[in-house]
């Protein structure tokens, strides 16, 4: 299952272009957070999309957009700043293997502003669409358009094979523990930077729900012998 969020959209045309795209790439769910355009002159852009205009979730925060999802996705155009974890990001033709099997929801910022960085936080990986590095910001449609052709490519042109994925509650597993060590063993606000890393190397490297249920075994252990020396 695949969700559009788009957050505090500005331009009716945009939002009528996303809800086209959707049509496009078969994407299953549209929510918008706190609209700053007329959702109904957006409908005017829409074209076969209007059903999707007319079935759109509207919610009031992202959490709310965010909730009952396995795997979400933030996107930014500002990404790879050395020293700066949370934005460390992935292409968009390499987050397919990660959704297999998943509720994903990809998130798109403002067209002026984008995502900040609390809202950044809320997900579990980030999207980068490399471009001209003098000037990468693309429009809120147009990166739309290639994050979904992008996973559209990877799941249909080639035939769509996907092979067991780990389940959610391996997944919040492993979240868990690696919060939880990262909460015995973290100094200052600043070393959140391990959290991050570490959530999302893992994230991007379990391939199945054997694989995850070995890093959870192991999380686990670590954390017992952990608590063991610490009595």
């Amino acid at each position: 299952m695949l969700r559009v969020i788009l957050v505090e959209p500005e331009g009716e045309y945009n939002v009528g272009f996303v809800a086209r795209l959707c049509k496009n790439f078969e994407v299953d769910q549209l929510y918008i957070v706190n609209p700053r355009c007329d959702l109904n002159k957006a409908l005017e852009f829409s074209a076969k999309g209007r059903d999707f205009m007319e079935k759109v979730v509207v919610t009031s925060t992202l959490e709310e957009a965010l909730r009952d999802l396995d795997l979400k996705i933030s996107t930014s155009s500002i990404a790879d700043s050395k020293g700066d974890m949370l934005r460390k990001s992935m292409p968009p033709w390499e987050i397919v293997k990660l959704m297999e099997n998943r509720k994903t929801g990809l998130v798109f910022g403002r067209e002026s502003v984008g995502l900040t960085r609390e809202e950044i936080l809320m997900t579990d990986i980030m999207v980068h669409i490399p471009a001209n590095r003098s000037y990468p910001v693309l429009n809120l449609s147009h990166a739309v358009g290639i994050v979904l052709y992008e996973i559209w490519k990877s799941t249909h042109l080639r035939g769509g094979e996907t092979g067991p994925a780990p389940s959610q509650e391996t997944l919040s597993l492993v979240d868990k523990y690696v919060k939880t060590l990262y909460d015995a063993i973290k100094r200052s606000n600043g070393d959140e930077a391990m959290y991050i890393a570490t959530k999302r190397s893992l994230l991007r490297g379990i391939r199945d729900e054997e694989e995850g249920r070995a890093v959870v075994r192991f999380l686990r252990k670590v954390y017992m012998r952990m608590i063991h020396s610490n009595e």
